[in-house]
């Protein structure tokens, strides 16, 4: 299966930031993020951890180091679904991100798609690969 999805106008730029949705237990909760290919893992906001009925610091501790410095965290399995596609990402949430918008990196995420970044035509393309997730489509 492929996805495409226009690049969001952010501050007079243009960034690959796909709506997504993240849901714990019967909660659930849409937001945004952008796909960052230099991000080990994705990182998302700490009020989002609460949203979710998760406790921030039950999950395994981490320190995310980047340009932005160090940051403390907590790794959490929750479900990520983006467009018709559901599967479960460790996400690492952090009162302490530096970042305004929440980051989909590497671990989880970029092992589901091809991601193609398609900087003429301010769109980023996702292309399923592997095996069909839980909670997904057939392509």
């Amino acid at each position: 299966m492929e996805l495409e999805f226009p690049y969001v106008r952010l501050r007079g730029q243009s960034y690959p930031i796909l709506p997504v949705t993240l849901s714990h237990q019967g909660r659930e909760i849409r937001t945004e993020a952008l796909v960052d290919s230099g991000a080990s893992i994705s990182t998302f906001h700490g009020d989002l951890a609460s949203a979710l009925g998760l406790t921030l610091e039950a999950g395994e501790r981490i320190y995310l180091q980047g340009i932005g410095g160090r940051a403390l965290g907590y790794i959490h399995r929750v479900q990520l679904r983006i467009g018709p596609i559901s599967f479960p990402c460790r996400i690492v949430f952090s009162d302490e991100l530096i970042s305004s918008v929440n980051l989909l990196g590497r671990v989880d995420f970029f092992e589901r798609f091809l991601v193609s970044f398609d900087e003429r035509h301010q769109k980023l393309i996702l292309k399923s690969v592997g095996a069909q997730q839980e909670g997904s489509q057939a392509s």
